[in-house]
């Protein structure tokens, strides 16, 4: 985090690297309590550690870049750092403004206060140009304000603050960010609904407050920062945290004992950050960015037995691609994001390459681009598989070497489906669009615990109840996680003639699930599959 000093009087390309990384040390901090005001309560809301994992690789690559180098060259390093490192589509729209403020710089020695404005517009016009379908009350509506803000604060100095210090310009942008935070709760129904202002446009107020407290020489307050009075709850223990390893494990119980949950819970946010348990007194799913596995994984040894333990999947991730082979023979590659060990299965039995979805942060542009390349084959299919994957792979085409075909699929499920179209000899064009017509056709219901109270889509949720989230949208909460799958399958249009398929994952029972679906659906065809995928006990599928 930025430390305390004397304010920074002028931004060179060696300051400009400190503004970086102070930002970035900023959300990865605030990331957890940023993914905790996501509209909907599911356990992998992501866009705070989306946002701090693409921060975290622009601040990386302006590292590189030779000590005394221009401001210029230190913000195109860090917007390429970006444009690869960028998960979710919080982290792809921060990316496009990354690369628009590089493009504002072109040239810059260093910064004044009229670059400082020119280059915090082009970011808000390159993140609007992101979007197909700009919406206000979200980042977007941020990254704006704030850019108007420093412009007028900029065109009030002396030559419209040409040759003058910058801490004027920032000072009015992370202020108006603030104000535009506040109000995104007003802008969108979703938002007030659910009583919670944009998650992403919180991470850009925290980023520009990050920045503002390292040219100030100051330490930054992270627990000044929550919208509309919706405190965030930091901790300063957190204020230095960083990512380190991003560690999973599943946790058992000595034999004749229990997990005792709130504890397990309790010492993994103790020695790390974007913490996820999920599970039940038997058996603990496990999810912790720390600095230190070794000593996490020995602490947990004291409440249970650590199995199946992954440290830094990206390493796990190449060396499952590198013994996999070339695919050469084919003439369309197939590759699709996929999270649970059933699901992965299912997805190579249809011909597929596999990459990690992840728990909380969500893979790379630039990983997505490299998998797609180590297929061997001139056209690739992606599918993406989850809504906050869809703009990081579009990303992806504009990096890759191969062409890449995006097949928009927001679900596991849709993902089956495409897949079981995928023929690897066709034509990829004509074959992305049966596909996407084949996920189209399909409905999702995914069954989880809600992590937070909200009400979302007109139903009210408290922390805990199960709920039915189909299609995207909130359906039904209840207290049975059968029950919540029901409800939800009912939205979806189960009933005679249709196929519903549940795939059943960590915490989820498949006796009880399929003895619920097939007494409230006697008509309908009804299959039970082991999906094995965190987070979500059950996740099924409709086709009529």
């Amino acid at each position: 985090m930025s430390g305390g000093g004397s304010p920074v009087p002028r931004v060179d390309g060696d300051a400009l690297r400190a503004l970086f990384e102070a930002g970035a040390a900023a959300v990865a901090a605030a990331a957890p309590a940023i993914n905790a005001i996501n509209v909907y309560p599911v356990p992998d809301g992501d866009t705070g550690s989306n946002m701090a994992a693409t921060l975290r690789e622009a601040a990386a690559a302006a590292k590189e870049v030779s000590p005394g180098s221009s401001a210029a060259e230190v913000a195109e390093a860090a917007a390429r750092g970006a444009l690869y490192g960028a998960r979710g589509n919080s982290g792809v729209i921060l990316s496009q403004a990354l690369r628009g403020f590089a493009k504002g710089l072109a040239g810059a020695a260093e910064l004044d206060a009229a670059r400082l404005a020119a280059g915090l517009l082009a970011a808000a016009e390159a993140a609007y140009a992101a979007v197909s379908r700009p919406q206000e009350g979200t980042m977007l509506t941020v990254l704006r304000e704030a850019a108007q803000a420093a412009q007028a604060a900029a065109a009030q100095m002396p030559g419209e603050g040409a040759g003058l210090p910058c801490l004027a310009v920032l000072e009015a942008a992370a202020a108006a960010a603030r104000e535009a935070e506040e109000r995104t709760i007003d802008q969108l129904e979703s938002l007030r609904e659910a009583g919670v202002p944009d998650a992403g446009g919180e991470g850009v107020c925290v980023l520009l407050g990050g920045m503002l407290a390292q040219l100030k020489g100051e330490e930054l307050q992270l627990e000044e920062f929550g919208a509309g009075g919706h405190a965030m709850e930091f901790a300063a223990a957190h204020a230095g945290d960083t990512y380190g390893f991003c560690t999973e494990f599943v946790l058992e119980p000595v034999t004749g004992a229990v997990l005792d949950l709130p504890r397990v819970r309790a010492l993994a946010e103790g020695l790390g950050q974007s913490v996820v348990v999920v599970g039940d007194e038997r058996l603990a799913r496990v999810h912790v960015h720390t600095e230190q596995p070794d000593a996490l994984l020995a602490a947990m040894a004291d409440l249970g037995r650590p199995e199946r333990v992954k440290v830094d999947d990206m390493d796990a991730q190449r060396a499952r691609f590198e013994s996999a082979g070339s695919g050469a023979t084919a003439a369309v590659g197939l590759l699709a994001l996929s999270r649970g060990a059933g699901f992965d299965r299912l997805f190579e039995s249809l011909g597929a390459r596999v990459v990690d979805l992840g728990m909380v942060e969500k893979p790379a542009a630039g990983d997505i681009a490299r998998a797609a390349e180590r297929i061997g084959t001139a056209d690739v299919i992606v599918l993406p598989n989850h809504r906050n994957v869809l703009l990081a792979a579009e990303q992806a085409a504009q990096l890759a070497r191969c062409t890449l075909h995006i097949v928009p699929t927001t679900t596991l499920p849709q993902g089956v489906a495409a897949a079981l179209v995928f023929d690897p000899g066709a034509r990829a064009a004509e074959l992305a669009d049966r596909m996407a017509g084949a996920a189209q056709a399909m409905r999702t219901v995914e069954v989880t615990r809600a992590a937070a109270s909200r009400t979302a889509d007109g139903v009210r949720v408290e922390a805990g109840q199960a709920i039915a989230v189909v299609d995207g949208r909130l359906t039904a909460a209840r207290d049975r996680l059968e029950d919540a799958l029901a409800e939800g399958l009912a939205a979806a249009g189960a009933g005679p003639g249709t196929l519903v398929t549940v795939y059943v994952g960590e915490g989820g029972d498949a006796g009880l699930a399929g003895d619920t679906v097939r007494q409230r659906f006697p008509a309908a065809e009804v299959e039970v599959i082991d999906g094995g995928q965190p987070l979500y006990p059950y996740i099924a599928s409709v086709e009529s």
